[in-house]
């Protein structure tokens, strides 16, 4: 009797053990899982990011590039009427220090956005390395789950064995205590014993 008590208590103390890394597992999985969603979610905005990075770079060359067309438009009617428009070349001559000084500023813009453009595409290459290792560990989470699952209802059915074993003991055990009973009182009326009555106000009764 003593052994089976001390079997099941030691297979609920497991059971309790391994429900509760099982609860602990689910709350580490489920953070897992949002931090997931946070950092796909991330790397989205970022390649959104890239994608308006990389227009404006290209509208920027492109600008760029009709400003020197222009340039050289310019500066060919300036060959041309050289002699006979003194006064448009003066004009002229700043109009091309304006766009000279638009093109350095168009470069400045083209350099810091494609510096933007490579941050941000290292920052989603990072993202994407975090999402990848967090769902290589959901994975892991989750068959470390389902071996848990797996022991938890094999001390389950332990445990049910158990208790049928010891039910099997006690009513064992009533039965020899009645047979002693009738060995030692032939007389005795035993029909009216049984192992789920009770005694109470001195009266065998069933609960």
């Amino acid at each position: 009797m003593d052994l089976h008590l001390a079997r099941e208590l030691v297979l609920s103390l497991e059971f309790s053990t391994q429900h509760r890394r099982i609860e602990k597992l689910e709350g580490k999985m489920g953070e897992l899982i949002n931090e997931k969603e946070s950092l796909q979610s991330d790397y989205e905005a970022l390649q959104s990011t890239n994608e308006m990075l990389r227009d404006m770079m290209e509208e920027a060359k492109r600008g760029r590039a009709l400003q020197v067309q222009e340039t050289i438009k310019t500066e060919m009617l300036m060959g041309d009427a050289v002699v006979a428009l003194d006064a448009e070349l003066v004009e002229t001559t700043g109009r091309a220090i304006q766009l000279e000084a638009e093109n350095a500023f168009l470069r400045l813009q083209i350099a810091n956005l494609a510096e933007t453009l490579a941050a941000n595409e290292s920052r989603a290459n990072d993202q994407g390395s975090k999402l990848k290792e967090a769902e290589s560990t959901i994975a892991t989470l989750v068959t470390e789950k389902v071996v848990l699952a797996t022991d938890k209802a094999e001390l389950e059915a332990e445990k049910t064995k158990l208790w049928e074993e010891a039910a099997d003991t006690f009513a064992e055990g009533f039965d020899l205590a009645l047979e002693q009973v009738k060995c030692v009182f032939p007389e005795a009326d035993c029909s009216q014993f049984a192992i789920e009555f009770e005694v109470m106000d001195g009266r065998i009764v069933r609960p």
